[in-house]
């Protein structure tokens, strides 16, 4: 079975796709919200994170603690001195997926578009080695609504000049994959057996590992 089988682009997510940040951030979070003396369990700062852009995260945390109310470039700062520590000793590359980016990006513009600041997508794509592979990247400095708003894969498809039924997404979350397919993307979806399980009951196509789309869709 193929799937679209002539697309003019490929949308990368990066969180929980092509590596895996989300579990530090959500535990950089929790520990910055415990030290300024937060009672808040680690499931709800989960929930916070997985899928969603930072403005949202922020929006949920000054939603519950109005007295942490900052500005979200500012607190992104903040939280990462956190992240780097949990970041420290762990290899976050997806390696499967960075492959599969390198392999696709030979036959079509390939970009990011992600929920997160741009510094630290900046720093994903260095930590990756693919700044050779990607056309341009999106965060979230860069569209006005986080996913599932599907405004962040309309605009990297409008700026490439392609039609958004040309473009495949290739994302994790159910928030992601609801965003691609309103944006009228064909979207495939990564469940790794080890991951949060996600709804991806909207997808196109569901994989253990994106290896298995270059040999089975393409």
């Amino acid at each position: 079975m193929k799937t679209n089988p002539t697309p003019l682009a490929y949308l990368f997510d990066l969180d929980g796709t092509l590596i895996e940040t989300e579990v530090l951030w959500t535990a950089a979070m929790h520990k910055w919200m415990l030290s300024r003396g937060k009672d808040i369990d680690y499931a709800t700062v989960n929930r916070w994170v997985l899928g969603r852009s930072w403005f949202a995260i922020c929006d949920d945390i000054f939603e519950r603690f109005p007295d942490l109310r900052a500005d979200p470039m500012e607190l992104a700062d903040i939280v990462r001195v956190f992240y780097f520590k949990e970041r420290t000793a762990t290899d976050i590359r997806i390696h499967s997926s960075i492959e599969l980016l390198r392999q696709l990006a030979e036959t079509a513009p390939c970009v990011i578009v992600s929920g997160s600041a741009r510094e630290d997508i900046r720093e994903a794509i260095d930590i990756m080695g693919v700044a050779d592979c990607i056309k341009f990247y999106l965060g979230c400095e860069d569209y006005p609504r986080g996913k599932p708003d599907p405004i962040g894969f309309l605009t990297a498809a409008q700026r490439l000049g392609v039609a958004p039924e040309d473009c495949v997404v290739f994302e994790d979350s159910a928030a992601g994959i609801l965003s691609g397919k309103q944006a009228g993307m064909t979207v495939v979806a990564l469940s790794r057996p080890d991951s949060v399980k996600q709804d991806t009951s909207l997808a196109d196509i569901v994989l253990e590992d994106l290896n298995d789309y270059k040999e089975t869709y393409t």
